[in-house]
């Protein structure tokens, strides 16, 4: 069989497995409550509350496109980037993650002539501001309610403790340079993982970090880094407004502690449709170690997970006002 009919099955086959995994855990999170419990979710819904949830989602897509505006340089028209956003975050919450990053290359390449070098670094640095930030708001918000948490403590040090070493290594590269590089391969070769897919992607991401000139990456580390910790903020805030919408008070320092936690399962590759079932079944877990009913809670997350898919289709409506009113037509020749 083709190598590339085998990635092709091998591809199909994950997929299948991540769309019965969501169902599975979709299932479980329906089972943790009742019918009682759900419909009454209707008359605990607050308005003003339910306002500032969909707020508060379309300023993250705002927040996000203007961190991408910036990090590109301002080569692209924020009105165009913004276009790419929208599309990215639906195709990531509709169908899958990887999809969505596909989209985000694909779109800037295609409409706008970004080079995918420059677009993906704009992605991965984006990503290095956002495990900063998280780091910073774990490590805050594990802090300050560590009594409740002894349960967590172990997963939280070793999360810390990873993240640390990774943005240590980033920054290594940045001074280093080369020299760093060059032992970081190394010692990668001595453990024969040089060959492994991942390992060599990762290498020639920190090789095209450093060809870069070091005021550079500084400058736009520290931009990224800043749009990310107000994106994180948001988004936190986003998650406390969606349980406050269906009148469930959460303190809001555990509600940080657990988004970022929740930030991190993300990135895991087994999420479809916006991670369904696997964000829910993950925040059901996190709460049990402070006092929340799993029943209420269950009911609120599937009511703020039609909230999320219903942002997500108003934010859509961007698609065809962008093209009837921004998007300026091809100049004739």
């Amino acid at each position: 069989m083709p190598a590339d009919q085998e990635k092709l099955i091998s591809r199909r086959v994950w997929n299948f497995v991540k769309i019965m995994l969501a169902l599975v855990l979709a299932g479980f999170v329906l089972s943790r409550t009742d019918l009682e419990g759900l419909t009454s979710l209707r008359g605990d819904i607050q308005p003003l509350w339910l306002v500032g949830v969909f707020l508060l989602y379309y300023s993250l897509t705002i927040l996000k496109a203007l961190q991408y505006y910036f990090l590109l340089d301002r080569q692209v028209d924020y009105s165009k980037v913004l276009h790419v956003v929208v599309i990215q975050n639906a195709v990531s919450n509709f169908i899958a993650a990887g999809a969505g990053i596909a989209s985000y290359l694909a779109l800037f390449k295609v409409e706008h002539d970004v080079k995918i070098s420059r677009s993906a670094l704009a992605f991965i640095l984006t990503k290095v501001g956002d495990f900063i930030s998280i780091w910073f708001l774990l490590f805050v918000s594990s802090l300050m309610i560590w009594d409740q948490i002894a349960v967590y403590h172990f997963a939280v040090e070793l999360v810390l403790g990873i993240i640390g070493a990774i943005v240590l290594v980033f920054f290594m590269a940045i001074v280093l340079r080369h020299r760093f590089i060059a032992l970081i391969r190394t010692f990668l070769k001595w453990l024969r993982l040089d060959r492994l897919s991942l390992v060599v992607k990762g290498m020639d991401f920190l090789q095209a970090l450093v060809d870069q000139p070091q005021n550079f990456i500084f400058r736009v580390v520290s931009l990224g880094t800043t749009f990310s910790m107000v994106y994180m903020l948001v988004t936190m805030s986003w998650l406390y407004i969606s349980f406050r919408a269906f009148s469930l008070q959460i303190e809001w320092m555990v509600t940080v502690f657990v988004n970022s936690l929740l930030q991190l399962i993300s990135y895991l590759p087994i999420q479809v449709m916006g991670g369904l079932g696997v964000n829910e079944s993950a925040i059901l877990y996190l709460y049990g170690a402070f006092d929340v009913s799993q029943s209420k809670l269950a009911a609120v997350l599937i009511g703020s997970r039609l909230l999320f898919y219903l942002a997500n289709l108003i934010a859509l409506l961007y698609v065809p006002m962008y093209a009837l009113f921004l998007k300026k037509p091809p100049r004739s020749s």
